[in-house]
């Protein structure tokens, strides 16, 4: 079992090195902790995968998060409210933690073409 301050030192040094990538990268330092955010919510979310499989995972979800965020927050700021608005790093997250879902369910109707997303796979 990890120490628990081995936990946080890995969990403080992670965060840091996220925030480094957004601010030395030129890229949106909230887009970044919002894709690694999300990435960090499928890897949770996915424990039928074995743990090589979910760290690259993680890697495909925190890359297309950071890539697909202004597309998801225009998909957001669509479905919600006027009164609501979406920022950046909220389209990062909810893109990062939903994308492999989402292209797994198309690689597994691309193999099955028979499969009917409604019901009834006949």
């Amino acid at each position: 079992m990890l120490e628990p301050t081995t936990s946080t030192g890995a969990a403080t040094a992670a965060v840091t090195g996220v925030t480094l990538v957004g601010l030395l990268s030129g890229l949106d330092a909230g887009v970044v902790i919002g894709a690694f955010a999300g990435a960090v919510v499928f890897v949770l979310s996915a424990t039928e995968f074995p743990i090589w499989k979910r760290l690259a995972f993680f890697i495909v979800a925190f890359v297309l998060g950071v890539l697909t965020a202004n597309f998801s927050t225009s998909i957001l700021s669509t479905v919600a409210p006027e009164s609501v608005t979406v920022e950046k790093p909220i389209g990062a997250l909810v893109s990062s933690a939903t994308i492999v879902w989402i292209l797994i369910a198309v690689i597994s109707r691309a193999k099955n073409p028979t499969f009917n997303f409604r019901g009834g796979g006949k």
